[in-house]
């Protein structure tokens, strides 16, 4: 598959780094923005012109394209374990497009051929293409771990083996989970994008261009987003904002994908934190291995901890220390 140049300007250091680095692994990741328009163009510009987050991916691909940001011998700010983490130290990222005018499982069949292609150019064995999910824990790459789009990770790993026919024909022909992947409605503490205005547009009692005025957004005005329906984003209460493909909202962040900003600049607090810790470290914590961020400090929290815990070589106890903290925010 061809692969279309469209790099980070090499003076935005916070998203394309220049730091050099000789490719071992492969990580697959998904764009979790499943707003029309969405696409490896779409990410692409974001990278281009300067992402608010200092993260930053080498390749987006869509159902048509792929697309590179960062050339292949350079680092990424993508795995979220740390500056001197495997993850971000030494694979090419690869962020597959989710959004809901696309052909998922074609992007998954395109992402999969471009891996085969990384794979012999860059010598990395089948075993070094790994999910997001291994780096940090977040649920990621989330459509393929659990197989709600029709197609699955041993899906993906089967196309990056074989490419066959059979094996893309077995998935085309699997049924699509029907109903809605995407919640409706979250509870209402729960952030799952943020966004920003681009212009003035209204703000509407439902996600509906028929419900009620509520006000007018200003141009540069940000928002959390608590739930989607569509291409409506739901800013809170009974606010909803139209997208309008891109054109009248700005994807600024994923909440679960910390920047390597915040991962940088978090010194240790000087306390254990644990199971009925709460606050913002808490949410920080949280943030850093996708789980909720309630800030409050609990079992699935203490299991996330664990988990991170034994990646790393870590006593697995689930009480965030000094040297978990310091692995985990290095």
């Amino acid at each position: 598959m061809n692969i279309i140049q469209q790099l980070i300007p090499a003076s935005n250091k916070d998203t394309r780094p220049g730091i050099r680095m000789v490719p071992k692994y492969i990580t697959i990741h998904e764009t979790d923005n499943p707003s029309p328009g969405a696409d490896a163009e779409a990410h692409a510009r974001l990278q281009q012109r300067g992402n608010d987050r200092s993260a930053s991916w080498h390749l987006q691909i869509d159902d048509s394209e792929a697309i590179q940001s960062i050339p292949f011998n350079e680092v990424a700010w993508a795995a979220g374990d740390g500056r001197n983490g495997k993850g971000n130290s030494s694979s090419i990222h690869i962020e597959i497009c989710v959004n809901s005018d696309g052909d998922f499982r074609q992007a998954v069949e395109n992402a999969a051929e471009v891996t085969k292609q990384l794979m012999s150019t860059y010598k990395i064995p089948l075993a070094n293409v790994v999910q997001h999910n291994r780096w940090s824990g977040k649920n990621c790459p989330r459509n393929l771990r659990n197989g709600a789009k029709g197609v699955t990770w041993s899906d993906f790993l089967n196309l990056v083996k074989s490419g066959k026919a059979e094996a893309v024909q077995a998935i085309q022909a699997r049924p699509v989970q029907i109903g809605p992947i995407e919640p409706v409605f979250v509870h209402s503490n729960t952030i799952i994008q943020r966004v920003r205005a681009l212009v003035q547009t209204d703000i509407r009692s439902a996600p509906s261009h028929s419900a009620g005025f509520v006000r007018d957004t200003r141009p540069g005005e940000e928002f959390n987003v608590f739930a989607r329906e569509g291409d409506w984003h739901n800013v809170g209460g009974a606010n909803w904002i139209d997208g309008n493909g891109g054109k009248n909202l700005y994807w600024i962040d994923n909440p679960a994908s910390p920047s390597q900003d915040a991962l940088k600049s978090a010194p240790y607090p000087g306390h254990l934190i644990r199971r009925g810790s709460k606050g913002e470290e808490v949410k920080m914590i949280q943030r850093t291995l996708g789980v909720s961020q309630v800030g409050s400090f609990g079992p699935k929290t203490e299991a996330a901890v664990k988990a991170f815990q034994k990646r790393n070589g870590l006593a697995a106890d689930g009480i965030v220390g000094q040297k978990t903290w310091d692995v985990m925010f290095d």
